[in-house]
């Protein structure tokens, strides 16, 4: 099913992806340098797997907790029509986006402020349904009242005023459309701190403590005044059953807001 790049063919490409933002190289080369220090930059053949990876791979037991976040989401998404525009937020290399576009008709819109990544995924889910644009979400111009679904999948801690991003990303939803927060920390407001004392001394020890400043620690106090839907709660007693049976699942929330 051909996505409709209607409101994005007006603006050029590199290497199939549409670049509707200034091209911000700074935070991007710093971003990368710590993304290869993590061992997180993948060869094209891992990342169409992913978040199924090898065994050898040192990110083999966070790919497995992701790995359960992303069925989750597939199984809740296909009891939904086809034909859906689903703006995959901080999508990086779009592997999210790359494996439900294998399973489901629907239109992809692959958005990030980091062109290499996109690259990357362009060449790897080469597909007349995806598309992979750089933009910046507050400074880019898109059609209201246009998505049926937005995931920001692992992403939100990159964004410093959650209110004002959710705010943005609801005049983007078509009516009856829905937001999905997945695997992204929230914590209460007396673990803030500690988290950002955490953040700063993990990038410092890596050489990169510039990344502190761009990496935001998000409160469920921030949500106060938004109407939201628990969909996987890893302090429901399930998870913690799992855990004395040392079954490994996300530690982090999946958060539905609805338009």
């Amino acid at each position: 099913m051909q996505i409709n790049e209607s409101f994005i063919n007006k603006y050029p490409q590199q290497n199939g992806v549409y670049i509707l933002s200034e091209v911000k190289n700074e935070f991007e080369s710093t971003y990368l340098e710590v993304r290869k220090k993590e061992h997180r930059v993948y060869t094209d053949e891992e990342l169409k797997n992913l978040p199924f990876a090898t065994e050898n791979s040192p990110h083999l037991h966070e790919w497995k907790v992701r790995g359960k976040s992303f069925l989750r989401f597939k199984n809740y998404i296909s009891s939904k029509t086809d034909g859906l525009d689903i703006l995959d937020l901080g999508c990086g290399n779009g592997w999210f986006s790359g494996q439900l576009s294998k399973s489901f008709k629907n239109h992809y819109y692959c958005m990030d402020v980091n062109l290499p990544e996109l690259k990357q995924g362009r060449k790897v889910f080469n597909s007349d349904n995806i598309a992979f644009i750089y933009a910046d979400i507050f400074t880019t111009e898109f059609p209201t009242s246009y998505f049926d679904f937005i995931i920001v999948n692992a992403a939100v801690q990159y964004f410093k005023d959650l209110g004002k991003l959710i705010n943005n990303l609801s005049s983007l939803l078509a009516d009856n459309g829905e937001i999905h927060i997945i695997d992204s920390p929230f914590y209460s407001e007396h673990e803030v701190d500690d988290a950002k004392k955490r953040t700063a001394n993990y990038y410092s020890s890596i050489g990169y403590p510039e990344m502190a400043e761009n990496y935001f620690h998000h409160s469920w106090n921030e949500l106060s005044n938004i109407d939201f839907t628990i969909l996987y709660d890893p302090k429901s007693k399930m998870r913690k059953f799992k855990k004395l049976l040392f079954i490994n699942d996300s530690p982090f929330p999946w958060i539905k807001i609805n338009r």
